[in-house]
């Protein structure tokens, strides 16, 4: 298989363009009823009030370092996302 080929069948099995690669989940933590994800190339904090995730991803030969905070109880982003599908959801099954 040609080169071209290979990337455009890895762009449709993956979703990825390039050369970068997400790493693999080797296991997730539960805490209250929640799960996280924990990569191998990152490093999971778990605090009374918040969680943080730090990892360092080379794109291209640059090193970025990825920090992401939220909260320990409350509404995380995917907590908003669910609460908003379930509310389309409810919209729609009444308009029907």
């Amino acid at each position: 298989m040609d080169r071209e080929k290979m990337i455009a069948r890895h762009y449709v099995e993956t979703g990825i363009l390039g050369a970068y690669e997400t790493a693999e989940v080797i296991h997730e933590e539960e805490e209250n009823g929640k799960y996280a994800p924990c990569f191998d190339d990152a490093t999971v904090f778990f605090d009374k009030n918040q969680t943080t995730t730090s990892r360092i991803m080379c794109i291209e030969g640059r090193r970025y370092r990825i920090c992401s905070v939220l909260p320990a109880a409350g509404h995380t982003p995917t907590d908003k996302m669910l609460a908003l599908i379930d509310t389309r959801f409810e919209k729609e099954s009444h308009s029907a």
